[in-house]
């Protein structure tokens, strides 16, 4: 019966998984949003059923890709069930959410790598070359719309929209991490609420207030934010140059993370309505000198334990 069970909700699984895919593929509208539940049958089957036997599941969602889609889903496929799969085997073993999440981006992370170098093989098409060239020509479509509502364009504009461009390739790795998190976070999220229909105990994430990064993180920041100082002059577009911005600019969002964790748990602790600390939530992501300011108190909240101290005065 049990032998019979793994097959049975395999096959309901991979329906459902190649139900997803083709609504990617012919409604992009609404498979646009259910892409993030590509990971979710991988996830389910792995708990329920062990890393061996998801394994070829796994095989046998990709010869159901080759069957029901294009050669240009396999990528696809390929990220949300090796994904899928690592996220599934961080729950089964009963890992807390954020390790979850922590191994999920990893694993999307290097998925999405893997899927650069598989659609450069299959398809012969460079993607990096591709982006390259989709933002030259943003450039040009952009200097031309400026000339033909009568806007004087100089030479400094065009240096500062190439200069744009150019950071936004050099963050290229960033993003692509920053992807991963987005991935982990909404499949874990959907899966979890699956998982705890079908009587699995699935861990819940702890309050957003609650987050505390580990203290080396500021070092990191102050090692990195000395590293960006002119006096090194680091090669524009070399691989230190490139590591540091990205280092730098994760390190940033970490440290703001940490901030806006620590406005909501001083709104906590002082009884203040929900409400408030989502407004400045808001606000900091408009006014510039807000963002500043909640980055900061992230800063000293990571080297003094700020909340542990408020927390004693409150006492």
């Amino acid at each position: 019966m049990k032998g019979i069970r793994y097959i049975t909700e395999g096959a309901a699984l991979l329906a459902l998984f190649v139900a997803l895919l083709l609504f990617l593929l012919y409604i992009p509208v609404i498979g646009g949003f259910l892409t993030l539940a590509l990971a979710v049958p991988f996830i389910v089957y792995t708990v329920r059923h062990g890393v061996k036997r998801s394994i070829l599941f796994f095989i046998v969602s990709l010869l159901l890709t080759l069957l029901f889609g294009t050669v240009v889903t396999l990528p696809a496929t390929m990220v949300f069930g090796i994904s899928g799969i690592v996220i599934g085997y961080l729950y089964q073993q009963k890992k807390a959410r954020y390790s979850v999440l922590l191994g999920g981006t990893i694993a999307f992370s290097l998925a999405f790598l893997l899927m650069f170098v598989l659609s450069s093989l299959l398809m012969n098409v460079n993607l990096i070359s591709e982006m390259n060239n989709a933002l030259n020509q943003s450039i040009n479509q952009s200097v031309d719309m400026m000339k033909s509502l009568g806007q004087t364009v100089t030479d400094e504009q065009i240096q500062q929209l190439e200069q744009t461009i150019t950071t936004f390739k050099y963050l290229l790795p960033l993003f692509i991490v920053m992807l991963g998190v987005v991935c982990a976070f909404f499949s874990q999220l959907i899966a979890a609420s699956v998982l705890k229909r079908l009587k699995h105990d699935i861990e819940s994430f702890p309050p957003f207030r609650e987050l505390q990064l580990p203290k080396s993180v500021i070092w990191y920041y102050l090692i990195v934010l000395i590293l960006s100082f002119p006096s090194f002059n680091f090669e524009e577009g070399s691989f230190m140059f490139i590591a540091i911005l990205n280092l730098a600019m994760a390190l940033q969002m970490l440290v703001m993370l940490q901030g806006f964790s620590f406005v909501f748990y001083f709104s906590y602790q002082k009884g203040y309505s929900k409400a408030i600390p989502v407004v400045v939530t808001i606000l900091a992501f408009i006014l510039p000198i807000l963002l500043q300011f909640v980055r900061i108190l992230g800063i000293i909240d990571l080297g003094f334990n700020l909340r542990k101290r408020i927390g004693n005065v409150d006492k």
